[in-house]
């Protein structure tokens, strides 16, 4: 394992490495002009990476990764997304708050997407995936149960497989294990690690938590406070194929943290004042 470099210029990331979503000079302003959110960033996004993006609180994460799913629309500059390959849906998303229906059981919220999009797959297909991605997350015996007879990690490991059901290309995430426990969360990385690598999908992560973004993420992108623009990028080389308990206590990963946590407590910080760094959560 290798210490978080520098990445490369996103702009000179070219097409020879696979870029599928790419932000040309995008800047974003609310009411009309009232507030910059974003500033006139660039960015790229390659196919079958996965990319976390932290910053100050309020430094437009949300709002960059609102633009990147069409949600809003630039007020300057563009974003161009390559067309996903056959038999895959461009995009989907992991939101912060409860999505998942309460009238509906665990099966019938991860088929959710099928129910309006009739046709887009057979029903075997279609079912069969549906049990491999409960089995993967650890939901076997749970696929009756209704959203109000889970525990809140389970609840969240059911409104991921529901993104993830479509095999979108890329998956956004918004803050989605922000109100969960620490252990909880760290379980919650396991299955994303593994069904994200299991189903070749391109990440993006929106956190505030730089030990998740090391964990998950291949590049950490850090923003500059409001308006957003790129502070800091690096390249996290760091293995994801080892338990993430044991992936955290290599002395590299807490390197690897505190490295991004000093780009990040330049954001943070008043002027004149160094943020200790803290340790991170094991």
């Amino acid at each position: 394992m290798a210490q978080a470099s520098p990445a490369p210029n996103p702009s000179a990331a070219g097409a020879h490495q696979g870029v599928i979503h790419q932000l040309r000079n995008v800047s974003f302003s609310y009411d009309d002009g009232g507030v910059l959110a974003v500033d006139n960033l660039s960015l790229n996004f390659v196919g079958g990476e996965s990319v976390a993006i932290v910053g100050p609180s309020g430094c437009g994460k949300s709002t960059l990764l609102a633009l990147l799913a069409g949600f809003a629309n630039p007020t300057a500059g563009e974003i161009v997304h390559t067309p996903a390959p056959a038999g895959r849906h461009p995009m989907t998303m992991v939101f912060q708050n409860e999505t998942l229906l309460p009238w509906l059981n665990v099966v019938d919220n991860i088929k959710l997407f099928f129910r309006y999009n009739k046709g887009a797959e057979s029903k075997s297909t279609i079912e069969a995936r549906v049990r491999d991605l409960i089995a993967l997350a650890g939901l076997g015996g749970f696929e009756r149960f209704y959203p109000h007879q889970l525990s809140g990690g389970m609840r969240k490991r059911v409104a991921f497989l529901t993104s993830v059901a479509p095999l979108p290309r890329t998956l956004l995430l918004d803050e989605p294990f922000s109100s969960l426990d620490e252990p909880t969360r760290v379980g919650l990385h396991e299955d994303v690690l593994k069904i994200v690598r299991q189903y070749n999908m391109t990440m993006v992560l929106v956190t505030h938590d730089i030990a998740e973004a090391v964990t998950l993420a291949d590049r950490v992108v850090i923003l500059t406070k409001r308006p957003a623009q790129i502070a800091d990028e690096r390249v996290i080389s760091v293995s994801k194929e080892e338990p993430v308990l044991e992936m955290r206590r290599d002395p590299v990963f807490l390197e690897v943290y505190a490295d991004l946590w000093d780009s990040l407590a330049r954001q943070i910080e008043p002027a004149g004042v160094r943020a200790p760094s803290p340790e991170v959560a094991k």
